[in-house]
């Protein structure tokens, strides 16, 4: 896969698997250690559905939601009753903002999914001033959780079967993140636990990504999932108990850094 991952094919459903939205108990710790206060400049790259954009704006941010799919801001757009966001289609790596224009820039669930990740990071810290913070959330779980486990099998058997880099083409790992910021200035400023993700059975894991609801399989040719995917359930099957409820991710955990003079 060379390109980021377009949602706009499951909107619809994209809320139901990571919630509409932030809670307002996760909100208030967000906005308090990020030190945000009403009237500041936010700006949320690849801000989906809303889930992050439209809480921060409900509370009083002048919010802007920049993201690539077109389906994705139409959804925003019908939860955003009140109109508090300003939401706008484009690419986190051409942000159409001069230098220091956010207080605020928000990147959630996003680098995984995207080759431009460095880019995007690049320009995030372009665009946000002089002491200003990024909240950025990873999201895509860690080694060891079992659900992370089938999915990395699910790679594991696509690329042997000849498929390169399948699915999630961006940033493998949440430290080359925090590296790449380091070196623009972007001191570690603090991190706010939310506790655990939703809760589903593996099982329910497995139909989700075997029957396309998760981009997994979206660029895998119909030959290769036919052969792949029998034999990755019969590995789950071996591996786990699949009727074991799990939390996606494990845990919600948001890192913080501020943007420093020198």
């Amino acid at each position: 896969m060379s390109e980021r991952v377009d949602f706009s094919r499951n909107a619809a459903i994209y809320d139901r698997r990571h919630g509409a939205s932030v809670s307002d108990v996760g909100l208030g710790r967000l906005w308090l250690a990020a030190g945000i206060r009403k009237g500041m400049r936010v700006l949320d790259i690849g801000a989906g559905t809303g889930r992050v954009a439209i809480p921060l704006a409900t509370h009083g941010g002048r919010v802007v939601a920049l993201e690539p799919a077109a389906g994705m801001v139409e959804r925003l757009r019908q939860k955003d009753v009140g109109g508090r966001v300003q939401p706008l289609v484009g690419e986190g790596s051409k942000l159409p903002f001069p230098v220091g224009a956010f207080d605020v820039v928000v990147i959630s669930r996003l680098l995984y999914l995207t080759p431009d990740w460095r880019a995007i990071l690049n320009e995030a810290c372009r665009v946000l001033t002089t002491g200003g913070v990024l909240l950025h959330e990873w999201g895509n779980g860690e080694a060891d959780e079992p659900w992370v486990r089938i999915r990395e099998e699910a790679r594991r058997l696509f690329e042997q079967a000849g498929v390169a880099a399948p699915f999630h083409p961006g940033v493998r790992s949440e430290g080359e993140v925090d590296e790449q910021l380091a070196a623009h200035r972007m001191v570690r400023d603090a991190m706010v636990d939310l506790g655990p993700g939703p809760e589903i059975t593996l099982g329910e894991f497995l139909r989700r990504l075997t029957e396309g609801e998760l981009s997994y399989i979206w660029n895998v040719p119909e030959s290769v999932r036919t052969e792949s995917l029998p034999r990755l359930r019969t590995w789950s099957e071996q591996t786990f108990d699949l009727d074991a409820p799990v939390h996606v991710p494990r845990q919600v955990r948001w890192t913080l850094f501020r943007k420093s003079a020198t």
